[in-house]
């Protein structure tokens, strides 16, 4: 049965991410962490904190909106809904891709579902069900950016 202190560590978790607490990122996730379904390839730990701190210099203010936190069994389910404008270029080495441009463009990508899976107080897998236009691409295509990331 999940404990009501998975749902608080993934929320405090996403609370982080949201605000930008890079310090804070790391210490919530699993040595083994994956991220899968948001990016072309999973990302593990160090990857996906690449991929968000890349995102972060970019879209400081870029919020990923969980709601309809809930559990399933050993899961933790939501969805979110990723927004934010960006202000400053910058760099995800972690897929790929060039320098993405200062393209001051908003970002609105459609809701997705997630699911987590947390061990040990640790998350180990963030689980998207990618969406048409969401994800990354849909972020970068809404940036006005069309680039061909690692499969």
């Amino acid at each position: 049965m999940l404990s009501e202190a998975n749902i608080d560590n993934v929320r405090n978790f996403m609370n982080a991410l949201d605000n930008n607490e890079q310090d804070q990122w790391g210490d919530y996730l699993a040595d083994d962490f994956t991220l899968s379904g948001w990016t072309p390839k999973s990302l593990t730990k160090s990857d996906f904190l690449n991929v968000m701190a890349g995102l972060k210099e970019g879209l400081p203010g870029l919020i990923f909106n969980l709601h309809n936190v809930q559990e399933d069994g050993d899961k933790v389910l939501g969805t979110w809904q990723v927004v934010g404008y960006q202000t400053d270029s910058f760099n995800l080495p972690a897929l790929g891709l060039p320098p993405i441009p200062q393209m001051a463009r908003s970002v609105s990508l459609p809701t997705e579902d997630v699911t987590y899976i947390v061990e040990s107080g640790h998350i180990v897998l963030i689980a998207v069900q990618p969406k048409r236009d969401g994800g990354i691409r849909g972020l970068l295509r809404q940036l006005g950016v069309e680039v061909n990331m690692i499969q």
